[in-house]
């Protein structure tokens, strides 16, 4: 049983995170048919980081205003998984590879956009990071002027 904190259950050497698609107005993300996100406003991404004995970090993310938003994002992610449905029904062999090379391409620039563009600063926060480590540490401390340029406030 992990009781009423799942982070109890987790080997103090595992890092949780989490990203989860938020909106400004609540309710609205419930509302999309067929859970596409094509016709998603939410252009906000939730972070959340859980450590075992370490508090939560929870960062809001919002994307309507980058280079890539969120939305976008996820519509070419959804046009991806599609495309690879259809893939597999192919029964050409030189075919099925050119188009999966496509695929992976594309899901490879994906993920570069993801990380770049949409998490941007706050990418650190999916690195592991070793408890009592007191370089990582002092590390941490010098990150902090340029979290707070990111919108982050407290430690």
């Amino acid at each position: 049983s992990l009781g009423n904190d799942p982070r109890s259950g987790c080997p103090s050497d595992v890092t949780v995170c989490q990203l989860s698609l938020g909106s400004v107005r609540p309710g609205i993300l419930g509302n999309i048919p067929g859970n596409s996100f094509g016709n998603c406003p939410g252009n906000t991404l939730i972070l959340t980081r859980l450590q075992r004995d370490r508090d939560p970090i929870s960062i809001r993310i919002p994307t309507e205003h980058s280079q890539a938003p969120l939305a976008s994002v996820l519509r070419e992610f959804e046009s991806i998984q599609r495309e690879q449905r259809e893939t597999n029904g192919c029964t050409d062999r030189q075919e099925w590879w050119t188009r999966r090379s496509q695929l992976d391409l594309r899901m490879k620039s994906l993920i570069q956009s993801l990380e770049s563009q949409v998490l941007g600063c706050w990418r650190g926060l999916l690195l592991p990071s070793p408890a009592g480590n007191p370089p990582l540490d002092q590390e941490s401390l010098a990150l902090l002027p340029e979290l707070r340029e990111c919108g982050w406030e407290k430690p």
